[in-house]
């Protein structure tokens, strides 16, 4: 479909964004009485996960995440045991001095019984080799990110390898765009993962923060375990056992929101939902824009998390999440000035159950996302469908002496049904040529892979493994072979090396006889990365360099729609500072810098013709910086400073145009491909939040968001007019805006 009038929807529902941060702004600091966090790990100081934190002789506590982290809250103050226990293990215990409103960090070391591997220890799902370059967020990250608006796609975009392209959450890593990046959630692929979606992504993340206990981002190099991806994994888990029962209520300036957490059975079985509804009209009354909109942006989404711990290892977890937004908005597009509708419904349902077997490890999944959208625009009005369900298992198994074996295996099936009609050319007029769209079809990909993690001399750690792919639509099958390996030299510092082959499968859509291409081949890349690490204390430096050679990329082709006639190349150096974490140190923060170079074959209109041409990528920001920076400035009051800087990302400039059957439109003609640059991306966004403890335990919240404090109109692309002769730029559609709201958090 056209990608400027959707282009031009993400900048209008930018609102979103504002909207998130006072949904969920406020919750930082909505813990109770005492606050305990911290990270297990073994003797060689690998994370552990699935390991039982709790305060002795009371039911507070938590399960380590894969990264071994844990946090909860607690009334139970004064001198306190905490215990940290997995079996095969020896307990850890310490003791801790909780007080009110204080923050309390933790450090546990568990000690094998029984399996020992040389001077190191190997332990279920903690041997991450092969994901050299992750970086692990949790909640607390997310929601006290200024400009961030307590997004997880926008907290991710702070980090290095992922690029500034506009104001939405579009996860564009390494020269690569939105399609290239897998999202998963317990296993589940997250099909649709935005919402308001655009060519750039979408303006938010579909999945809130606070249903989600920690998030892996991997830029590269990822290991044999995932698949359908070129660049990067965005790897989420949902929330544990409540520790105890809250409630939480939250009004902003556009939406309101409610929570509960429950424990339903005592250390078996606990319930977590959330709420949330949009109303916008004050907002835009507030900070403009409300004349432009027949139907303001407005949503709602809801959610369950259901988790049942049947034994010590044994666990079944739900999670439920259905969403649904709508729009009116008038567009000035060149081949058309009308009215835009989108009304989208969607929902994604999972079922996770974990547990021990014999010497195994299991993890097995199910899940089903649907969704629905019906998108008009001029010649555009088009309904889609599409409903995809995936099943998935992993096993881990320690062997012996040897080091831990990894395999698993997953199908995916999808049933994709698309009626109406979506223009030819990107041209709206209602009497430009079209394409008729009444089809539906299934396509399934099925995979499986297997990976080793071993030490073969006393400082190399290393990981082996290969997996397979096969798409019925396509008709193809891909091996992909994946080797990483870690240098220590001290304890504090290591060299990584990653290689691998990458394969993904074109969209089903691509794939339809009408507008498409059913014999569509799988896309490639190959992935070189070496790197530097160095952690200690309360710092953290990174250095990596790679370079990613693609094949066979989807191209428009003038006989067959679409073809695998795309190649090129992505190269660059990604550069990470960190020092502190939110609340365990007065000040906390880091830098992100990323240097980037590519080069693609990319479609070329000129008028009724197209040519391919080597260009920059559209997504090729060369650099991109960001900084931020958070603190306490008093006890209760805390505020901090994003500062983002980007290269301004190539276009293609329009030189000419040529009339149109009926010369009631016309058909532009564009110059080189990639020829011209935007103006550079600058924003800096500010927060504030305060707390106020009140009765036993409970809390409110009162919060301020300012987004673009300079007040710069970031060029975010050119509107023409409708021969093309003349442009303008189109900015972003909030410059200084500003969101305030409170989050009440009652905990007993």
């Amino acid at each position: 479909m056209n990608k400027r009038c959707t282009a031009r929807q993400a900048a209008i529902v930018l609102f979103c964004v504002l909207l998130l941060a006072g949904l969920h702004g406020g919750q930082a600091f909505a813990q109770s009485q005492a606050f305990v966090s911290g990270q297990v790990v073994d003797e060689t100081e690998r994370p552990m996960a699935f390991v039982n934190v709790q305060i002795i002789d009371t039911t507070d506590g938590a399960i380590t995440g894969r990264d071994g982290r844990f946090a909860f809250s607690t009334r139970h103050l004064g001198q306190r045991d905490l215990s940290a226990s997995f079996i095969g293990f020896e307990p850890a215990r310490k003791t801790l001095h909780l007080t009110a409103g204080d923050t309390t960090t933790v450090r546990l070391v568990l000690r094998r019984i029984l399996i020992e591997l040389g001077e190191t220890v190997v332990t279920v799902s903690t041997y991450t080799t092969g994901e050299d370059e992750t970086v692990t967020l949790s909640p607390l990250d997310v929601v006290t990110t200024p400009g961030a608006s307590a997004d997880i796609f926008l907290a991710v975009k702070t980090f290095p390898g992922v690029a500034t392209v506009d104001d939405g959450a579009g996860l564009f890593v390494r020269g690569g765009d939105v399609s290239e990046t897998v999202i998963l959630l317990d296993q589940a692929t997250v099909v649709h993962p935005y919402r308001y979606e655009s060519p750039t992504g979408g303006v938010v993340g579909t999945i809130p923060p606070f249903m989600v206990q920690g998030t892996v981002f991997s830029t590269g190099g990822f290991s044999a375990r995932y698949g359908n991806a070129l660049s990067a994994v965005l790897s989420m888990e949902s929330l544990d056992m409540p520790a105890q029962r809250s409630y939480k209520l939250g009004l902003g300036l556009a939406a309101g929101s409610v929570g509960l957490d429950m424990p339903l059975v005592e250390d078996k079985l606990g319930l977590r939902s959330t709420g949330n509804l949009s109303f916008t009209d004050l907002m835009f009354l507030v900070n403009g824009h409300r004349d432009e909109f027949t139907t303001t942006p407005r949503g709602h989404d809801g959610n369950l998390n259901l988790i049942y711990q049947y034994s010590p290892t044994g666990r079944l977890k739900l999670f439920s999440f259905d969403a649904g937004e709508r729009l009116g908005v008038r567009v000035a597009e060149p081949s058309f000035d009308g009215l835009y509708r989108n009304r989208t419904d969607r929902a994604l349902h999972n079922v996770q159950w974990t547990d021990g077997w014999a010497d195994w490890f299991i993890q097995t999944s199910a899940s089903l996302n649907r969704h629905t959208a019906r998108r008009q625009l001029g010649n555009l009005d088009l309904t889609s469908r599409d409903l995809t369900g995936k099943i998935r298992t992993d096993l881990e198994r320690v062997l012996d002496a040897f080091g831990v074996l990894r395999l698993g295996a997953e199908v995916e099936h999808a049933d994709n049904q698309f009626e109406g009609s979506i223009p030819q050319g990107d041209i709206l007029d209602p009497e430009a040529g079209i394409f008729e769209l009444d089809t539906s079809y299934s396509a399934r990909r099925t995979g499986a892979y297997f990976e080793v993690d071993f030490k073969p001399v006393r400082r190399i750690v290393a990981n082996v493994g290969m997996r397979t792919d096969h798409h019925s639509l396509g008709g193809d099958f891909v091996i992909d072979p994946r080797l990483s390996a870690r240098y220590q030299f001290s304890e504090d510092t290591n060299a990584r090396l990653a290689w691998g082959i990458y394969h993904q499968f074109p969209a089903p859509f691509e794939y339809n006889p009408t507008s498409g291409n059913p014999k569509l081949g799988p896309q490639r890349a190959q992935h070189w990365i070496g790197g530097l690490h160095h952690e200690r204390d309360q710092f953290l430096v990174r250095l990596e360099a790679y370079y990613k050679p693609y094949r066979n990329l989807v191209l428009d082709d003038p006989d067959l729609n679409f073809a695998n006639t795309g190649n090129g190349r992505a190269s660059g150096i990604d550069l990470f500072y960190k020092y502190g974490a939110f609340l365990n140190t007065r000040f906390s923060g880091w830098m992100a810098y990323s240097l980037l170079r590519s080069r693609r074959l990319q479609t070329r209109h000129i008028g009724f013709e197209m040519r391919h041409e080597e260009a920059p990528s559209p997504f090729d920001i060369t650099h991109n910086l960001t900084l931020v920076t958070k603190g306490l400035i008093v006890r209760t009051l805390s505020g901090g400073l994003t500062l983002r800087y980007a290269t301004g990302r190539p276009i293609t400039p329009i030189v000419d145009a040529v009339p149109g059957a009926d010369e009631s439109y016309y058909l532009p003609v564009e110059g080189p491909v990639g020829s011209e640059r935007l103006p550079s991306f600058q924003q800096i966004d500010g927060q504030l939040s305060y707390v106020h403890f009140f009765g036993s335990g409970h809390q409110a919240v009162f919060y301020l968001a300012v987004n673009n404090l300079l007040n710069r109109a970031n060029v975010l692309d050119y509107d023409y007019s409708i021969d093309y002769t003349q442009r303008q730029p189109r900015t972003s559609l909030f410059r200084r805006s500003i969101y305030f709201g409170t989050s009440v958090s009652l905990n007993y």
